[in-house]
């Protein structure tokens, strides 16, 4: 290997085995592996290039090296857990005879009228209900609860009378507890707040077992002051206004149908009541009506817009001119 400085001549340049000029050279045969940078720039903006290309290299390299690393990593623990989740199999014991193989069974069809029995037979049999029997405590299935209003419509200052029927619908006869106790009425509004019942101000202990007959009815009445309450009768007690109220009757958890009625304001005082009354008897000196007006002679007619007055029982009626 030869090396060259400054100023050597044009001369040994080129020369076999030896590259010779500015620079530091080294020479392999003929082949030269010049590191100098050459260009009409600085040296310091190539070398600075050279760096930057070769670090970008490096991060590109690195990159890829780590998406290899993670994607073999998750293979390997993809296969790790597969590999974990099925159970080890458990090695036969040694001297145990080979496991026999499984027969081949052929399916047997069952025939048309087998298959439709099979269909036909239910997979777990449904209990009946107990039978009833004459005399047994009679079920809230056989027992019908309804309400009744005396009238569709009443007045404030009325006292409404509700009726409670309890019917025995099944095809037994039973018994049943029917007493105040048990058995209530209740006014409720049509947002369904309760505002009364029978209980509240007078509480009963009374029991009444009735032995119902199919078909029989039990009838209780009670009657409403139209004064609200609730259970244990605070004071003072409300007085319900006019409006559009339900009443409900129950039985134990036998709940009637509500049954809507009307409660008005009563008239104003002087006011003559709803559907008219008829016209008392005319005051002492005034004519009645029809009759003619004092001073008019016998036979006069009525004036205009009266109507003739009807003559006395037994009088004769004048002639008719003609």
């Amino acid at each position: 290997m030869a090396r060259t400085t400054v100023g050597a001549t044009d001369d040994s340049r080129d020369t076999p085995g030896t590259v010779g000029h500015v620079g530091v050279t080294w020479a392999y045969g003929v082949n030269v592996l010049d590191l100098e940078p050459h260009g009409p720039l600085p040296p310091e903006i190539y070398w600075r290039r050279r760096g930057l290309a070769l670090g970008i290299t490096v991060v590109v390299i690195g990159i890829v090296v780590a998406a290899v690393v993670a994607l073999v990593h998750g293979s390997a623990g993809a296969n790790t857990s597969n590999a974990a989740a099925k159970p080890a199999a458990s090695p036969a014991p040694q001297g145990a005879p080979p496991a026999p193989k499984p027969e081949a069974k052929t399916p047997v069809v069952p025939s048309a009228g087998q298959g439709s029995a099979s269909a036909e037979t239910p997979t777990a049999a449904v209990q009946p209900p107990p039978v009833l029997k004459e005399g047994d405590d009679c079920p809230d299935s056989t027992l019908a609860v309804k309400g009744l209003t005396n009238q569709p419509q009443y007045v404030i200052g009325d006292q409404p009378k509700f009726t409670m029927v309890v019917t025995n619908i099944g095809l037994v006869a039973c018994k049943r507890d029917v007493g105040a106790a048990v058995l209530a009425a209740y006014v409720y509004s049509l947002d369904n707040k309760r505002l009364w019942s029978n209980l509240d101000c007078a509480p009963s202990n009374e029991t009444l077992v009735k032995t119902f007959a199919p078909g029989e009815q039990v009838t209780t009445a009670v009657t409403w002051t139209g004064m609200g309450s609730a259970p244990g009768c605070p004071l003072p007690r409300p007085q319900i206004g006019p409006g559009t109220y339900n009443l409900v009757v129950q039985l134990g958890n036998l709940r009637s149908a509500p049954v809507p009625f009307i409660l008005s304001a009563p008239p104003p005082p002087g006011s003559a009541p709803m559907g008219g009354a008829p016209p008392g008897p005319a005051p002492a000196g005034v004519p009645p009506q029809g009759a003619p007006s004092p001073g008019a002679p016998a036979g006069a007619p009525a004036p205009p817009g009266v109507p003739p007055m009807a003559p006395p029982p037994g009088a004769v009626p004048p002639p008719m001119g003609g």
